[in-house]
């Protein structure tokens, strides 16, 4: 049941990309690119961290992001991601905001850490994205993977391919069809909206929750 609680809905996706796109400081604008990298390719934290300069820039140019089988988890097939068009932007913005940093001489991690302008962490990450995503006011536990799981409902939800599987299976670079039973189970959103359906909304009206305030206060 992991993706089931470990994923952002569309509209907590957007709410978090557009609470960090409030800054403007050199930080915020990276970290909005690189969590938007995330969420349209559902790659992995390692992999995505490991890209260089190079790699984006190759990506650019043959449309398609490789990542060798060294960088992946299990470490047994290369993978290759499709660069699609906010997949670019996001890539270009990472590539343009190294060169606000003073870094464009420099062909190395992709994702720079501001103060030394070494390639930052998995545990920085980490810690980045929890930050905003509470500041953004999403669920308690919210991480890097949470971004691979969107992807994958993103696409299952949108594609109208005779196989969503197979689709979310290429996509994320799943060694097996198996792997994406998750994302054919219930989602939060389905499961609120049946049982408002069983249930009832449970809505009261204003002047009905104003009574029940006042005979809690007096």
């Amino acid at each position: 049941m992991e993706a089931l609680r470990r994923y952002l809905t569309e509209e907590e996706q957007k709410r978090l990309l557009r609470h960090v796109d409030q800054f403007r400081d050199s930080a915020a604008r990276r970290d909005h690119a690189f969590m938007r990298l995330l969420l349209c390719t559902g790659m992995r934290l390692n992999e995505a961290r490991l890209l260089t300069v190079g790699d984006a820039l190759e990506a650019l140019r043959t449309d398609t992001i490789f990542i060798p089988r060294e960088h992946r988890k299990g470490q047994k097939t290369d993978h290759r991601v499709l660069v699609t068009q906010p997949v670019r932007e996001s890539l270009l913005g990472l590539l343009n905001i190294r060169r606000g940093m003073g870094f464009a001489d420099r062909a190395d991690a992709l994702l720079l850490c501001g103060r030394n302008g070494e390639g930052m962490t998995s545990r920085a990450i980490q810690l980045r994205v929890a930050m905003w995503a509470k500041a953004a006011g999403l669920p308690d536990g919210v991480s890097p993977h949470w971004f691979r799981h969107s992807r994958g409902m993103n696409i299952m939800k949108h594609t109208t391919s005779n196989d969503p599987r197979g689709i979310v299976q290429a996509a994320l670079g799943h060694a097996s069809i198996a792997s994406t039973g998750i994302y054919t189970r219930v989602t939060r959103e389905d499961l609120a909206s049946a049982l408002q359906e069983v249930d009832g909304t449970g809505r009261r009206s204003t002047a009905q929750l104003r009574k029940g305030w006042e005979r809690r206060v007096a």
